[in-house]
């Protein structure tokens, strides 16, 4: 199946199996977590989570914007730490593990602690909390993306990643239907607290076909550079990479636009007066919406290049808050949330794709790094977004975020080079 899915075939001076046997173990670990973290999406289930403990509209807007700097910001110390040489799985399986175990100690937290505790504490400790549980996350990414990129070529990554996000937002259909459930019948906070364990459990499954991956030896005659040299050497990366800094510019306005995510849920519940289960309809919608992304948007990654991929991604930002400025019922609203969908889908595929293409095998761990690194504080326009809804309404802030949406589609459309078709000149030796 793997043979025909791929055409492995198209492949012959690698070895087969082996690459069968990764592709299987990419895609269920992928599947897996997809699954357990739509029961705890930062974008619909969290912000709903700190309302309900007693959070304010600027609360609520920090949720994405603490989990996404926490996920990007603390890179670059990563990379510092990052081993060089020699295999790079026990860093990915040693990192991975952390991650998950952050799962079960939220889960233990809002159990044991938050319904005793004042909004006026536990607000800002679960908001501390999901910092931590995104920081712990951001130091398996560097060697995550090292060895997916060792273990998989590079015109089979987009279609790698369409394939997982595939099944983990097939899987996050029954995950939403589960969390409306949940919701429903529990009472809080223990339905929340159960999110986290569940959630937990099933990354540990995923984490059994992380380990059962076969990092092959580094390239002879390609040793990796060493990471601190060229972190220090960061802005000179920058300046003679001018692709990669009109890349780097895009995706702040793209980032800028997709900090209104974390209102959507939140907006909808209080505009049309819902119950808070309907958080898990949403995710339902976001994981239906995947479902059907992903199966042009991966495709179209490895036939056009993630250029194509990354200008659909700000659009479909930028029509998520012009829906939800004008939409006038829940089923028009619906829309915002396929939208959302598509940008989720597009940023696992395409983003971080596209910057391993503009640069050499040495390089990458440090332009994956300083991608995150350099775009994650715009994400703090979220804080601003929060304190504008509150002042001038949520109209205004959409208005900003589908703005700098745009602004990211003209950029990406005019200044920014697809580099499979710009030659070998357009990377850096």
């Amino acid at each position: 199946m793997l043979k025909q899915v791929f055409q492995l075939s198209k492949f012959p001076g690698i070895d087969t199996p082996t690459l069968r046997s990764n592709l299987r173990a990419h895609i269920f670990d992928g599947a897996l977590f997809g699954f357990a973290t739509s029961l705890i999406s930062y974008n619909t289930i969290l912000p709903v989570f700190i309302q309900q403990v007693g959070g304010s509209v600027v609360a609520v807007g920090s949720v994405p914007v603490l989990w996404l700097i926490g996920t990007n910001f603390p890179q670059a110390i990563v990379l510092r730490f990052m081993k060089t040489e020699g295999e790079i799985k026990p860093a990915v399986l040693k990192y991975g593990l952390l991650y998950r175990l952050s799962f079960l100690f939220a889960g233990l937290f809002t159990l044991f602690f938050v319904g005793h505790l004042d909004a006026t504490v536990s607000v800002p400790l679960l908001l501390l909390f999901i910092f931590l549980i995104a920081v712990s996350g951001s130091f398996g990414v560097p060697p995550w993306f090292q060895i997916f990129a060792k273990t998989t070529p590079m015109k089979l990554r987009g279609k790698l990643q369409a394939v997982r996000q595939l099944l983990s937002s097939s899987l996050g259909i029954l995950g939403g239907s589960l969390v409306t459930l949940i919701l429903f019948v529990v009472p809080f906070p223990a339905n929340f607290a159960l999110l986290f364990i569940i959630a937990f459990v099933f990354t540990m499954f995923s984490f059994q076909f992380l380990r059962a991956l076969i990092e092959p030896p580094i390239s002879a005659g390609r040793p990796l550079a060493p990471v601190g040299g060229i972190l220090s050497d960061g802005m000179a990366i920058v300046r003679r990479n001018k692709n990669f800094r009109n890349f780097l510019l895009a995706d702040a306005f793209t980032l800028m636009s997709m900090s209104a995510s974390g209102f959507y849920a939140v907006f909808a519940i209080e505009k049309f007066s819902l119950d808070a289960s309907y958080a898990g309809t949403f995710t339902v919608i976001v994981m239906a919406g995947m479902v059907a992304g992903n199966i042009v948007f991966g495709y179209l990654a490895d036939a056009l290049g993630h250029k194509i991929n990354l200008i659909v991604l700000a659009g479909s930002s930028a029509l998520a808050s012009a829906v939800a400025m004008g939409a006038g019922n829940i089923l028009v609203f619906g829309a915002v949330f396929v939208f959302m969908a598509w940008t989720t889908s597009l940023q696992g595929i395409s983003r971080l794709s596209f910057v391993v293409e503009l640069c050499s095998e040495a390089e990458r761990p440090a332009y994956v790094g300083l991608t995150n690194t350099v775009t994650a504080p715009t994400l703090a326009v979220g804080i601003l977004f929060g304190w504008i809804a509150r002042l001038y309404g949520f109209e205004l802030m959409f208005g900003l975020s589908a703005l700098f949406g745009m602004i990211a589609v003209g950029w990406l459309w005019v200044k920014v080079t697809e580099p499979r078709y710009a030659g070998e000149g357009n990377r850096t030796a």
